[in-house]
């Protein structure tokens, strides 16, 4: 992973906060997930997305993985500061999800990056 940037530095993170923050009412002006829905955000980096999902759905429970620890103790101390509590973090590789078929209603994914090759 020492090719992966985002969010490993103090700078990078508050780059991508103010990021969310400007493309906030392009991306999720309609982002909004039902009552009792399942959320699976997947790569959430630092939380800047996550802040923004879980406040336009309050009553939707929303899991956030990322595959650097780093990142989501970043993201868990942000929605904790955010007063958020629908919002479950764990650390998981998106490409080798630990979660049964269909255990989600929805997924969201943003700017995700993968060093993943094709044949």
């Amino acid at each position: 992973m020492k090719d992966y940037v985002h969010g490993y530095s103090k700078r990078e993170s508050e780059r991508l906060a103010d990021q969310a923050d400007t493309l906030s009412g392009i991306l999720h002006y309609d982002t909004q997930f039902p009552a009792g829905s399942k959320v699976l955000e997947a790569g959430c980096g630092v939380g800047a997305q996550t802040v923004f999902l879980a406040k336009n759905s309050p009553d939707a429970q929303i899991t956030s993985i990322d595959i650097s620890e780093d990142s989501l103790q970043h993201a868990q101390r942000l929605i904790k500061k955010e007063g958020i509590i629908n919002v479950e973090f764990l650390q998981a590789d998106i490409m080798d999800l630990p979660f049964a078929e269909e255990s989600f209603d929805h997924i969201f994914i943003c700017f995700f990056w993968s060093t993943l090759k094709t044949r």
